[in-house]
């Protein structure tokens, strides 16, 4: 029942707030081509109209609606139709304000000013001021709430007036707005209300007669279906009792559909990536470092292995981001000539076996995985095969969860694949940083901590980018993509972003 209970969490929250490798915990130059619209994919054709079922969505009936305790509760997907946020990520993880006018960074770049919409009210009729979302924004700070890794940099929030909240840092942090698609919730004694276009009546959202964002096309009622299975799950979106549900397609939990449905892909900031042993071994050397990066073939591994469910990326950050550089990323994407040659003149030469040698030691790496997933295996494997076309041997060690971690802390191998959501603002400093939770096997760079650091508080990446690409602590593979599908022909122009599954909700097309 436990792992029963995990995989259908896994499927139905959609996105996941914060995980390390597998499962990593929270702690821009030039223009990149445009972020991928959704994609819808068209099985079969579905029911006739007639025949359809109203759309519903999913609800725990044991899940509370506190956003900020409601731990990985089903209801938190569908809370941001019931909650607003000062700002919400687009496809790009860019801001958009929402309740928020505008915001303003301080000239010692550790204070944000941001002003409030005027005339919004939660559902309970108490307005929206400073002082609410003070008191809103305290709470997601608490020591048991989701956000508190998020919001650890932020040392106090105020507010100025009935309409500015101010923030103060401890750090300065350009992209601090892109942190705040956190839901403003009022809580109180008899309830919990939101500013969103819909409150919660029992086991239906109704849609809010005074919302601010109202919408004559959006529906007014949305049932709301009790599900406490993966397989009901399973059964309930079968068979058309569920108009919406999400999926990591290449989770360890990703669950299985069939029937009729349309499949809406956005893009996510999760990071597949190979950390180097930096303290020991070849590793050590970072040119081997950049050479065993230039050596693996990224659009193999997301085509052949990844299905297609993720963006290729030679740095680390996604390349739907403004921060993504396009034109560096080439230089230093797969090139399995310019890796041969770049060892050659290491003096690390190919031997009759085909194997290079250091001197007369064959070069070895242990490549770590975590075995609870298969695709995490099969990119192992596909990921050896590279290697030793630059003349490697390599031996590919799967191990559960928990020994895999073990491995992980005791330094035992060359080679790591890991996974990690990066916060919105996206954030690398626990890679650098000893002691972070994700910095393993000496990874730890003062001079590249250092950049980064510059790098956040002036918006300028060039040096962090260039010094990265120089001596990489890990190699960035890919973007994974996630997934919202939908009952065939029920409802069309979706635009799910990995924060918001119904952005732009406004936007969507009901069937008649």
């Amino acid at each position: 029942m436990k792992g029963e209970i995990r995989r259908w969490l896994s499927a139905t929250l959609g996105v996941v707030l914060a995980v390390s490798l597998t499962a990593c915990q929270p702690t821009r130059t030039q223009m990149p081509e445009p972020p991928p619209s959704p994609s819808p994919t068209f099985p079969s054709p579905g029911p006739a109209p007639d025949e359809r079922r109203p759309f519903t969505l999913l609800l725990d009936p044991q899940g509370t609606w506190d956003p900020y305790v409601g731990s990985r509760s089903t209801n938190m997907t569908v809370a941001p139709l019931v909650f607003d946020s000062l700002y919400e990520l687009d496809a790009s993880f860019e801001p958009q304000p929402l309740l928020a006018q505008g915001g303003w960074q301080g000239e010692d770049g550790l204070s944000w000013r941001v002003t409030l919409k005027s005339g919004v009210t939660f559902s309970n009729g108490a307005a929206l001021d400073a002082a609410s979302v003070c008191a809103a924004l305290n709470a997601a700070r608490g020591e048991k709430s989701l956000y508190a890794s998020r919001l650890a940099n932020v040392q106090r929030v105020t507010a100025e007036g009935e309409s500015t909240v101010v923030f103060q840092l401890k750090e300065p942090n350009r992209d601090f707005l892109a942190l705040l698609d956190i839901p403003v919730a009022r809580v109180e004694k008899d309830g919990v209300y939101g500013t969103g276009r819909y409150v919660v009546d029992g086991e239906r959202l109704v849609a809010r007669e005074n919302s601010w964002r109202e919408s004559a096309d959006i529906p007014r009622e949305i049932p709301l279906k009790s599900i406490g299975a993966a397989d009901e799950l399973i059964a309930a979106f079968d068979s058309e009792m569920l108009g919406l549900a999400a999926s990591d397609p290449t989770g360890a939990d990703a669950l299985g559909f069939s029937g009729s449905y349309q499949t809406w892909e956005y893009p996510t900031s999760t990071m597949l990536y190979l950390g180097f042993h930096c303290g020991s071994g070849i590793c050590q050397n970072p040119q081997v470092r950049a050479a065993l990066s230039r050596a693996v073939d990224r659009g193999g591994l997301v085509s052949e292995v990844l299905g297609g469910h993720a963006s290729i990326a030679a740095l680390p950050v996604p390349p739907s981001s403004r921060r993504y550089d396009s034109a560096l990323a080439r230089e230093v994407s797969y090139d399995l000539t310019a890796a041969t040659e770049e060892l050659d003149a290491l003096g690390y030469s190919v031997g009759e076996d085909g194997v290079r040698r250091s001197g007369k030691r064959p070069l070895e790496l242990t490549l770590l995985v975590n075995s609870d997933n298969q695709f995490k295996e099969k990119l192992g494997a596909a990921i050896a095969k590279d290697l030793e076309k630059a003349g490697f041997q390599v031996t590919v060690t799967a191990l559960p969860w928990e020994e895999y971690k073990k491995a992980l802390n005791s330094g035992k191998f060359d080679l790591y694949l890991g996974e990690c959501r990066l916060t919105g603002d996206l954030d690398l400093t626990a890679f650098f940083t000893a002691g972070s939770g994700l910095c393993y096997g000496g990874a730890a760079d003062r001079e590249l901590a250092a950049a980064l650091s510059a790098a956040r508080a002036t918006g300028e990446w060039d040096e962090f980018y260039t010094l990265y690409t120089q001596r990489p602590p890990f190699m960035t593979l890919c973007f994974k993509t996630g997934a919202v599908l939908t009952q065939w022909g029920q409802v069309s122009d979706l635009r799910p972003t990995q924060g918001n599954l119904f952005y732009q909700f406004e936007h969507w097309t009901f069937a008649d």
